[in-house]
């Protein structure tokens, strides 16, 4: 009997010993599950580049290490009303179950969380004295997920800055243990990594992505205003041109060019006064700003302005780098040159015209008999004198051509139509060539329309003209006229044409009077005439 005592006592304990033993290798699977499944999910949140996908990763990771029900991130965002805290992600349970419920406050239950002093953990959060004393209400709201087991673990920065909190909960109670605790608090602390992370990186690609649009910026405007950018590193004297810039000193854009290349470019009589400026904005952190020419490889001169100032200072306080931009203005040089040239010019014709008006208007004096006669002579005068000057202005005061001359003088005498041509190829004038022969012109055909050809109406008029070694050789025939007579005395028209005409145009004007009808011949040489 004693035996089979020991023997019975023996099997219980065998089997108490295998009971542990099973107990232990069901703990001991679980635990290598929990580590498993820790160590995948660390390292799929350490991965993460998506704040969400970090989050969601965390909670599904953290329900399956603590066997909880539901869990959830609530991101550390004040709401407008300054107390509760917004719902980021869920996992466990769909959105719709937080929907109809009001957002998390920072009570005494939250705020260990919130703020960053600890975890909370509960076995039956409904026995915990700071639960149901949060006026309005008293507890969970009615149709809330049941939680009983609770566990909530702040997510913050190294630096302390709290980025949220992972709340985890389980309708029965003592479901988390200190080891689940001990686990998602470390899970928490790589999602505080990740975020970190994440964020930081996309503050930097926001950076660089600012940057580049900046300088996308930058570039357009500098094209747009043909403007080339440059860098000099003072020390080494490196020099870094843009492809705009390299332009402007006649390199392309694959071409190396140098600090030496660019001294070399500028015009011999420029260089001193360029270096000296650069030394200047160097030594005393002064404003580069000059206009200079450039000799391109090509031997073609061009006028920049460059600009620039200290981009960067060294240790001693000195200029480390000088940067700016350069614009090609020769354009602009060649059109305050026309101007210079111009209003020279228009000084000068303004003299003359005021010449001309002082002559017209003291010729006419002495060949009218009344001040009548004086004031029609001199009016018909000056306005073939401005039929002229509007046909230059039209031309831009660049010169006109001899048809165009007689078709404006032969349309305000209405005559254009009886008279004929005869040329080759049209002579280009002067503007003092076309005034001149504009008032010649215009006093034949007054002649004519008072006195001769154009006086009557069969009467008609031919002009004729040729080069003949380098010299204009035109004639001016009436015919169908009256009969002509050699007049008594020679008239202002005869003495502008015979006198004035070719004294100004270094040429002869010859007027016969034959009976048929008024000839006259001009001979004028084309280098008075030509521009």
């Amino acid at each position: 009997m004693a035996v089979g005592a020991k023997s019975e006592d023996r099997e219980a304990r065998g089997d108490d010993v295998g009971a542990r033993l099973l107990q232990l290798e069901r703990q001991l699977a679980a635990e290598v599950h929990k580590s498993d499944t820790l160590a995948r999910v660390t390292e799929a949140i350490a991965s993460s580049n998506d704040v969400d996908a970090c989050v969601q990763t965390a909670l599904d990771g953290a329900r399956e290490i603590s066997g909880a029900a539901y869990g959830a991130f609530f991101y550390n965002q004040t709401e407008p009303d300054g107390k509760s805290y917004a719902l980021f992600r869920l996992s466990g349970a769909p959105p719709a179950a937080f929907a109809d419920f009001p957002p998390v406050r920072k009570t005494p239950l939250f705020a260990p969380t919130f703020e960053n002093t600890g975890v909370v953990r509960s076995d039956d959060i409904t026995l915990d004295p700071r639960y149901g004393h949060n006026a309005p209400r008293a507890g969970m709201p009615q149709g809330h997920l049941p939680v009983r087991s609770y566990l909530a673990i702040p997510v913050a920065t190294r630096q302390g800055e709290v980025l949220g909190g992972l709340l985890f909960g389980h309708p029965e109670p003592g479901r988390f243990t200190v080891r689940d605790e001990t686990l998602l608090t470390g899970l928490g602390a790589q999602v505080a990594a990740t975020i970190e992370s994440i964020k930081l990186n996309a503050d930097a690609l926001a950076e660089l992505d600012h940057r580049r649009k900046a300088e996308e910026r930058l570039k357009f405007a500098l094209d747009s205003g043909r403007m080339g950018s440059w860098d000099l590193e003072v020390a080494s004297k490196t020099y870094e041109a843009s492809d705009l810039c390299k332009a402007n000193y006649g390199r392309r854009p694959d071409e190396a060019f140098t600090f030496s290349d660019f001294v070399a470019t500028i015009h011999p009589d420029d260089r001193p006064r360029i270096l000296a400026a650069i030394d200047r904005a160097i030594r005393d952190s002064a404003d580069y700003d000059v206009e200079y020419r450039v000799i391109h490889p090509s031997g073609e001169l061009r006028w920049l302005h460059a600009r620039g100032r200290a981009a960067q200072t060294a240790d001693d306080g000195g200029v480390r780098r000088l940067a700016g931009v350069s614009l090609d203005i020769t354009e602009r040089k060649r059109a305050d040159e026309r101007q210079k040239l111009l209003v020279n010019e228009l000084n000068h014709r303004v003299k003359n015209s005021l010449a001309t008006v002082q002559s017209i208007a003291a010729q006419t004096l002495r060949s009218t008999a009344s001040p009548e006669f004086f004031r029609e002579a001199f009016e018909t005068r000056l306005i073939a004198l401005s039929q002229t000057h509007d046909l230059l202005t039209r031309e831009s005061w660049e010169g006109a051509s001899l048809r165009e001359v007689f078709d404006v003088e032969l349309h305000a005498m209405a005559g254009e139509d009886r008279v004929s041509f005869d040329y080759v190829s049209d002579v280009r004038l002067t503007p003092k060539a076309a005034v001149a022969l504009g008032m010649g012109i215009h006093e034949l055909a007054t002649n004519a329309v008072k006195y001769g050809a154009l006086s009557t109406p069969l009467g008609r008029v031919k002009v004729v003209w040729r080069l003949e070694q380098n010299v204009l050789r035109l004639t001016w025939t009436e015919s169908g006229g009256p009969e002509v007579h050699p007049p008594a005395r020679r008239g202002f028209g005869a003495r502008l044409l015979e006198r004035g005409l070719a004294a100004e145009l270094s040429g002869g004007v010859e007027l016969t009077y034959d009976t048929p009808g008024l000839v006259c011949h001009m001979a004028l040489p084309l280098r008075a005439l030509e521009p």
